[in-house]
């Protein structure tokens, strides 16, 4: 007579139990895990993690408007630049494919 099969899944090392003979499952049992995180403890965590993506949006906002000033700014030295040189051809980076 065979004997039953105990296995450990070396991913999530639940121990599994097998029949020897007809090859079912006989017994799954999850590791058992210990939450040792309180309450008080998982609401500050979340408590900072809003306020850290409240400081990142902040911060994307910022450069937004800094980054529609520069843009402004070089459109308009773009300007000059092309008001100074009337004559000058200029390419097309399209065209250059």
């Amino acid at each position: 007579m065979a004997k039953n099969f105990e296995i450990t899944c070396p991913c999530c090392e639940a121990t599994i139990v097998i029949d020897g003979v007809s090859g079912e499952v006989l017994l799954h049992k999850a590791k058992e895990t210990k939450s040792s995180i309180s309450l008080e403890a998982m609401v500050s965590n979340l408590d900072a993690q809003k306020s850290d993506a409240a400081r990142r949006f902040e911060k994307q906002l910022e450069s937004q408007k800094d980054r529609s000033r520069i843009l402004e700014e070089r459109f308009k030295e773009a300007v000059q630049r092309a008001e100074k040189e009337p004559d000058k051809k200029h390419v097309n980076p399209m065209d250059l494919d």
